[in-house]
C-alpha cells in the first residue's frame, strides 16, 4: 500500500525540506520532479508519469512531485483538456505503492476525488520572525563551522522578509565567500550577498 502526502504553502516554507528529511530518516533516495516536467498533453503526462512511478518503484525511492496545483484543482465543465489531465493523474497515483509527496503553492479549489487518495495533508504558514530566526540559525550552524555571527545579528536578519529557500541560498553563497578568504563566516559576508541580491545592506 502506498502513502501519499500533500504539502501546501508558499515557496520556501519547508515543503521540500520535509520530504528530504523523511527520505533521510527512511534511508531511501529522494526523486524530485516538477509537475510541469510531465508535459502538457494528456498523452505526454500519462507516459511521463508512468515512467517516473516505475523508476521510483524500481529504485525504492521516495517521489516528490513539486508544484502540482494544475492537477489538484477541481475539474470543471469549461476546461475539458485539464479535466483529462486531472483524471490521468488520479488514476496513476491511485495504484502507486510507494511514498509520494505532492507540493502545492496554493489550492483554491481542491478536487474532492483526491480526498480518498491523499493520506495526509500539511499546510505550511508563511514564516514569521521567530521562524526565520530558527531558519537562519539552522543553516548557519550546518557543519558546525566557525562563525562570528552573533545572536543580535541573527535577530536583525530574521526581520528581513525572506523565505527559507532564499535564506538557504544566501548562507550558502556567504559560506563560499568566507571559504575563498579562508576566514570564519561573518556578518560582512551575509551583508555582501544581501547587497548583491537586494541592493541594500542591513
Amino acid at each position: 500500500m502506498g502513502f501519499i502526502m500533500l504539502l501546501s504553502g508558499e515557496p520556501g516554507v519547508g515543503k521540500t525540506l520535509t520530504a528530504e528529511s523523511v527520505a533521510e530518516e527512511m534511508r531511501q533516495p529522494l526523486y524530485i520532479m516538477s509537475a510541469s516536467e510531465l508535459g502538457e498533453t494528456a498523452v505526454e503526462v500519462e507516459e511521463a508519469l508512468e515512467q517516473v512511478l516505475e523508476l521510483t518503484s524500481k529504485w525504492n525511492a521516495i517521489l516528490l512531485l513539486d508544484e502540482c496545483d494544475m492537477f489538484l484543482e477541481a475539474r470543471s465543465t469549461s476546461d475539458i483538456r485539464r479535466n483529462r489531465l486531472v483524471s490521468i493523474f488520479l488514476r496513476q497515483i491511485e495504484y502507486y505503492r510507494g511514498v509520494m509527496f505532492l507540493t502545492s503553492n496554493r489550492i483554491s479549489d481542491f478536487d474532492p476525488a483526491f480526498e480518498s487518495r491523499i493520506h495526509l495533508t500539511i499546510h505550511y504558514p508563511a514564516l514569521d520572525i521567530q521562524s526565520r530566526l530558527h531558519v537562519w540559525k539552522t543553516f548557519i550552524q550546518i557543519g558546525h563551522l566557525e562563525t562570528k555571527i552573533r545572536d543580535k545579528d541573527l535577530k536583525a536578519l530574521a526581520k528581513l522578509e525572506l523565505n527559507g529557500r532564499q535564506i538557504k541560498n544566501i548562507v550558502k553563497t556567504a559560506r563560499l565567500l568566507c571559504k575563498q578568504e579562508r576566514v570564519p563566516l561573518a556578518m560582512e559576508h551575509i551583508q555582501m550577498v544581501l547587497q548583491v541580491k537586494k541592493g541594500s545592506l542591513l
